[in-house]
């Protein structure tokens, strides 16, 4: 009996491609099939097959998936593929297949030695980078190893890719990171990621050679060109610019590039900088160290890095003349009509370089050429821009391959060099959108999200800019998000000019039961439990329960709004509920306290402005505009408390229409980052609807948002309201506006702003007023996606009747607050610290004041 190697596969880790095991196993099987098989004089059947070693697969199972069965002809199977199928089950670390011969026939033997099944994944070291930011990371890139899995070696190696990356950017320039599979059974395991980041490299000295046009200071000083690696000082720790970070330098070497091309350089050369880094770790630190790498913790070193940079400057050029070509397609772009866009852009590309100040004020730059007596540097930068700009053009008008080639000649003119530039547009085809497909909706609907993306549909043309504006729609969902790195895959069409759309997203949990807390300045702490629905059938309806509770305010409400009735564009709600409300004597004063109750019932529908008013013809803003009517009625009464103003009123029957035009291009609704809001409402509860007392009403705000370097977010609102009273009475007290509170102008408490009026005791009591103005600026430091820190300045007041607006001084105040967003609700609980910086003369209340709530101010 003869005992044959078939073939043998090494572990996964073999140095050896599997190709080359492939070919190498084909070989071993021809030389061992010997010259009769080859010339197939007798058939060579496998009588018997047998596997060895499989446990979480039966035989029979692992045959069926590759394809074998007793009785098969052996010269008849492609083993190259047998083993293909068996690698590709990725439950194996090694294969053997085997055969022995058999006075009748062949007996096959394959061999396996299983992967173990991962229980658990542990993460041991790391932090100095951050255990956090590291399981943020790595499930931000969607690579989670999911409990009671096998081990995928694949997968462990890009999370140790993403782990050394992650390190690189905090500045660990050398980190270890060990994977190790610890025994917890037979045939289980805990996956371990034992990471030592070692030191920091930081930067003390950096060297230029070759650089005349920018001196030493230009280039790496405080306000040089290279931004973000700098060298070592007494405050780097505020900034980290000193780390030695390979991405800040790839930028920075960029932006010096780009420095020397707007000065008209164009063969500029930058190289990589040679680093020379050497160990200043004290023997003191060193002996410590050997502890912290017992203590499985990373050692502290101190190192120093000198970077040299070498720099080749090349000849300066300046402006010449600029021709295009090409541009015959396009309507507005092609012929001399084109030429003027396309130098246009150019142009502003220049002047937005050269002076922020024209580029804040949007000053129309020159277009024409330069007399040839007049040297101006070549921007080559500017016209990289340019080109961009142009190419981007022809994309947002559906020529997604649109190129545009710069060809340079160099020329003298009266001594001085100067550089023609020809730009050769190759439009292509015009492109449209064959197939869109969604991706991650479990639960929703095909046909809420392609709702949501309208006006963009399968056969419309291609354009990147409608596709960017229609994923904000998506997001601004709630239920449906599309995020990094999800970004859409575009894929052209084979031959035709159309491309597929696969859009990639997560949905957001649909059903939720939530427990709930949140504090105020007026109502103190309250509890509370929702139970909401927000996607009924994935079909975007939301249901909603809520009950909530304190010492001071309680509430009850049942909701159910429709984004699409009957599959149109028109949206339904209706509200349920029952409120109480106290202002206790504690925490609003004693002039301030009453009590009020309301109940009663809302009706809404709205819809999209460009259900009425074309995108193509109005441009794409009305798609971010909507457009609702509802109607209220409320029952309200208030139980006062000493205060003559505030004294007890019987009930009050309210019943309004409000109309309200919204536009919204904001991110998040409580992490917002960019984005603009603008909104009107009109509200009117005259006679003809059964209010008591006749008034309507008109509020119109607008927000702003824009982030800068991803952490740094900066925030402007502004609001005015008006109220009009149409009644020959007083209109009761709650309908004033009563600015004040963590929701308006911080520092000041809630109904503390606005005019003021002498009661039955003579004392001074703000009572609001029918007229209000508010604005607010915030600075945003996003620590973490879950904290933030502001810096902020409020103002505004309220006017009475018969008080034209402004006529007394807006209250201001300024501070500082934190704020954290915490699983039990998506709106952040804030921490705020608020000076008064004018309170009135009879305000009882300190300059500075705490609060801590649970919203957003705008």
């Amino acid at each position: 009996m003869i005992l044959s190697d078939f073939t043998s596969v090494n572990r996964f880790n073999s140095i050896f491609p599997k190709l080359i095991l492939r070919s190498l196993g084909i070989t071993a099987f021809l030389l061992s099939a010997g010259s009769e098989a080859l010339m197939g004089q007798d058939l060579e059947l496998i009588k018997k097959i047998d596997v060895v070693g499989a446990q979480k697969m039966t035989k029979e199972n692992l045959l069926f998936r590759i394809g074998l069965k007793e009785g098969d002809d052996i010269r008849n199977i492609d083993f190259s593929a047998i083993l293909e199928k068996l690698w590709s089950l990725g439950a194996y670390d090694d294969i053997k297949i085997k055969f022995k011969d058999e006075d009748d026939g062949k007996v096959l033997i394959i061999e396996v030695v299983e992967r173990p099944i991962v229980k658990e994944v542990d993460y041991r070291g790391g932090t100095q980078v951050g255990l956090s930011n590291i399981k943020d990371k790595i499930k931000e890139k969607k690579l989670d190893i999911d409990p009671d899995t096998i081990y995928n070696p694949d997968s462990a190696r890009k999370i140790k890719s993403e782990i050394v990356d992650l390190a690189a950017e905090k500045g660990y320039n050398d980190p270890v990171i060990d994977v190790q599979l610890e025994p917890m059974g037979a045939g289980i395991c805990r996956l371990v990621f034992d990471i030592k980041e070692g030191g920091k490299a930081r930067i003390y000295k950096i060297k230029l050679l070759g650089n005349k046009v920018f001196t030493d200071a230009q280039t790496k000083g405080f306000f040089g060109k290279m931004k973000k690696t700098r060298e070592h000082w007494m405050f780097s720790w505020l900034t980290s610019h000193d780390l030695l970070v390979d991405k800040n330098l790839e930028e920075d070497i960029q932006n010096l590039k780009n420095a020397y091309l707007q000065l008209g350089y164009k063969d500029v050369f930058v190289g990589q900088p040679i680093k020379e880094i050497q160990d200043y770790t004290t023997p003191r630190q060193k002996t410590k160290n050997v502890k912290r790498i017992e203590q499985l913790k990373s050692p502290k070193l101190d190192l120093r890095t000198t970077l040299t940079f070498q720099i080749l400057e090349g000849e300066k050029y300046y402006e010449g003349k600029l021709a295009f070509d090409g541009n015959d397609k396009v309507p507005g772009l092609r012929g001399a009509r084109g030429e003027e866009v396309f130098r246009r852009k150019i142009a502003e590309a220049r002047r937005d370089n050269k002076n922020w100040v024209a580029k804040f004020l949007n000053i129309r730059p020159k277009t024409s050429d330069l007399p040839s007596n007049v040297n101006h540097p070549m921007d080559f930068y500017a016209l990289n821009k340019g080109v961009d700009e142009i190419e981007k053009m022809y994309r947002n008008a559906s020529y997604a391959e649109a190129r545009v080639m710069t060809k340079y000649e160099t020329r003298e003119e009266n001594g001085v060099n100067k550089v023609d530039a020809t730009f050769t547009v190759r439009e292509g085809e015009k492109y449209s959108i064959r197939r869109i497909e969604f991706q991650g909706n479990d639960t929703t609907l095909d046909k809420v999200l392609r709702r949501a993306i309208y006006p963009l549909s399968e056969g419309d043309p291609f354009s990147v800019e409608m596709l960017q504006n229609c994923l904000l729609g998506l997001n601004q969902l709630g239920f449906f998000e599309v995020k990094p790195p999800n970004f859409p895959d575009i894929k052209p069409v084979d031959d035709k000019p159309q491309v597929d759309i696969v859009i990639k997203g997560e949905e957001a949990g649909v059903n939720e039961i939530l427990f709930n807390g949140g504090y105020g300045s007026v109502f103190g702490f309250s509890l509370g439990a929702s139970l909401s629905t927000k996607n009924l059938g994935g079909g975007g309806e939301t249901l909603g329960l809520s009950i909530n509770g304190g010492n001071y305010q309680r509430s009850f409400s049942v909701s159910f709004s429709e984004p699409y009735v009957m599959d149109k564009p028109f949206s339904f709600g209706v509200t349920l509920f029952d409120n109480a409300s106290e202002y206790s004597a504690e925490l609003v004063g004693s002039d301030y306290a009453r009590k009020q109750y309301t109940r009663g019932v809302g009706l809404s529908t709205g819809t999209r402005l460009a259900t009425f008013m074309s995108s193509d013809k109005w441009g794409n803003w009305t798609n971010y505009s909507q457009v609702g009517i509802g109607y209220s009625l409320r029952l309200m009464r208030m139980e006062g408390g000493q205060n003559y103003y505030f004294r007890t009123l019987g009930s009050q029957l309210t019943s309004t229409v409000n109309l309200n035009l919204v536009y919204n291009t904001v991110n998040h609704p409580f992490k917002p980052t960019d984005g603009f809001k603008f909104g009107i409402g009109f509200e009117y509860g005259g006679w003809q609807f059964g209010t008591d007392k006749p008034f309507h009403r008109t509020i119109v705000d607008s927000s702003y948002f824009k982030s800068y370097a991803e952490r740094h977010i900066f925030a402007l609102n502004a609001s005015y309201g008006y109220l009009a009273n149409m009644s020959s009475e007083e209109l009761p007290i709650w309908d004033n506006f009563t600015p004040g509170g963590e929701m308006s102008i911080r520092g000041y408490r809630y109904g503390y702003v606005g005019t003021q009026k002498l009661d039955n005791l003579g004392n001074p009591v703000v009572v609001g007023g029918n007229k209000q103005f508010l604005a607010n600026a915030e600075y945003h430091f996003k620590i973490a996606d879950q904290f933030r820190v502001l810096l902020f300045y409020d103002m505004g007041n309220a006017w009475g009747s018969g008080h034209k607006v402004f006529s007394e001084a807006l209250r201001r105040s300024a501070g500082l607050e934190f704020r954290f967003f915490l699983p039990i609700s998506p709106a952040p609980m804030r921490l705020i610290w608020a000076r008064k910086l004018n309170p009135y003369d009879f305000d009882r209340e300190g300059r500075t004041d705490f609060q801590f709530s649970m919203g957003t101010t705008f």
